[in-house]
């Protein structure tokens, strides 16, 4: 099976003519039904440390989480608007936005990137859904609102998760409309391995529950958390039958991640 990259939504696309005025910025057609497939919306205040990051280049979303006070954990495939030198720096920029009003479709910019870091092994196998679609986003002292704990446990077969994002609530990118609300839900792993978590849930939103979920496009960079830590980076998908999606996210706990993230934290 050919897995797809989540990142991109098109929905989310700044308006240029709103780039200059006082920091507010217009989103075009964000929907305000409730996110991810068969998830919960969330205000704000829950998991105040996963972020909304928006790449103006390519007008795309990702989700990302805050691990340091100014280190922001993502997908590597959430930066590739720019181009890496040999030790992974990106020549670009990330913005950390907030929705302000879904129903106006206003947007505010919180921060800027300072830096941007992702796996060079990502590009070199082809930058694509692999095992190495980690990347780190830095932003200035003072932005993150919490800061998430990584866990000290790999993920196994069978383990309860949450995970939390900014995606669609439906594995279809064809209408974009539900994109950019935080939203959480909750599943079980089904596989852990090659570097990755595995699970499968509903391909579009039923009831609304929160249960047997899946990830959807802009959840990319966002946690999967075991007990309440981090133990997966969402990075792609694919159809899963029967009304089933089957979701990856970079495992935490696998060599390749740990060598690219023990650059930036201590597990």
């Amino acid at each position: 099976m050919k897995y797809r990259l989540l990142s991109h939504v098109t929905a989310l696309a700044l308006s240029a003519s709103m780039l200059a005025s006082c920091g507010q910025k217009r989103v075009d057609a964000i929907g305000s039904t409730v996110k991810v497939t068969n998830g919960t919306e969330i205000g704000p205040e829950e998991f105040p440390g996963v972020v909304l990051l928006y790449d103006a280049k390519i007008g795309s979303i990702c989700t990302g989480s805050f691990i340091t006070e100014t280190v922001v954990l993502t997908a590597a495939h959430c930066t590739m608007g720019g181009e890496i030198d040999r030790d992974g720096d990106v020549d670009h920029e990330l913005q950390l936005i907030e929705i302000e009003d879904n129903d106006k479709s206003k947007a505010r910019v919180v921060a800027t990137s300072t830096r941007i870091v992702r796996n060079p092994m990502w590009d070199f196998a082809g930058r694509n859904v692999n095992r190495y679609d980690l990347g780190v986003v830095f932003f200035e002292p003072g932005v993150a609102k919490d800061i998430l704990p990584i866990s000290s446990e790999p993920a196994k077969a069978g383990d309860d998760f949450v995970i939390v994002g900014y995606g669609l609530n439906t594995s279809s990118s064809s209408d974009p409309s539900s994109a950019g609300i935080k939203r959480m839900g909750q599943n079980k792993v089904s596989t852990v391995q090659e570097g990755f978590i595995q699970f499968d849930g509903k391909s579009k939103t039923t009831n609304a529950d929160g249960t047997d979920v899946a990830a959807g496009s802009g959840d990319s960079g966002g946690p999967l958390f075991i007990e309440g830590k981090i133990a997966g980076v969402t990075s792609g998908g694919g159809w899963g039958g029967f009304g089933r999606t089957i979701s990856l996210y970079i495992d935490l706990h696998s060599s390749t991640s740990r060598d690219f993230l023990e650059q930036f934290i201590s597990y």
